[in-house]
């Protein structure tokens, strides 16, 4: 496979396709595809992509719309949260390892709480669903095609 026109969009189309396989050999119990889809989840909403060819188009695109799923907010000091902010939210619970993994009954990863510090205290903290990474991942790769024209 040779190096894609668009890395950063690829790299969100390729985590994907890791996942369906993922999936597809899921046996039960088993946590690897859970671990799959948290790692596309976090690496996918990492990476910078404002700072890409298409990075206005990103930033504006994100800023005019909410996040795609009913985000759980346990803490939301900062109001109305565009798609755009809670990337950026996202991103610096990532970045500052303010991120648990909550477990279902059977001890597999079933949601993960991310939350963000102001002045010592929590502004942001929000729990996320699998089911609703999933959501999110699929989205994201649609509005960025949507973005890079493909």
């Amino acid at each position: 496979m040779g190096i894609p026109a668009d890395p950063l969009l690829d790299i969100i189309r390729r985590s994907l396709v890791n996942l369906e396989f993922i999936d597809r050999n899921y046996r039960e119990h088993a946590v690897y595809e859970i671990t799959q889809l948290v790692n596309t989840f976090l690496g996918a909403f990492i990476h910078p992509f404002e700072r890409s060819s298409k990075g206005k188009a990103f930033m504006a695109y994100f800023t005019a719309r909410p996040p795609p799923i009913a985000v759980r907010y346990q803490v939301n000091e900062c109001g109305g949260v565009t798609y755009y902010d809670f990337i950026q939210y996202v991103r610096h619970a990532l970045a500052h390892g303010n991120m648990r993994y909550n477990p279902n009954e059977i001890k597999q990863i079933d949601s993960i709480t991310l939350w963000n510090i102001r002045n010592g205290r929590k502004v942001l903290k929000c729990t996320i669903g699998t089911s609703d990474m999933k959501r999110l991942l699929l989205d994201f790769r649609d509005c960025l095609e949507e973005i890079y024209g493909h």
